[in-house]
């Protein structure tokens, strides 16, 4: 390599790390409520003039599961 290839690089920085107020303060945002998962709505509960298409796990005779399409 020539030297003119190395002009623009510089030397590593140091890793900059997170401060302690910062996750103090993201920890005390958080409550209850937002912190646990909303249930989605059932398809069946969604009103459409459309056919869902939607993928249910199915377990075949052998005892394999698998993704299976179906129309509802």
């Amino acid at each position: 390599m020539s030297p003119a290839t190395q002009v623009g690089r510089t030397a590593k920085a140091p890793r900059r790390t997170r401060t302690s107020v910062l996750r103090r303060r993201s920890g005390e945002a958080r409550t209850a409520a937002a912190a646990m998962p909303q249930p989605r709505v059932a398809a069946e509960a969604v009103a459409s003039d459309r056919p869902l298409l939607t993928w249910e796990l199915v377990t075949d005779e052998t005892g394999r599961t698998r993704p299976e399409a179906r129309w509802i």
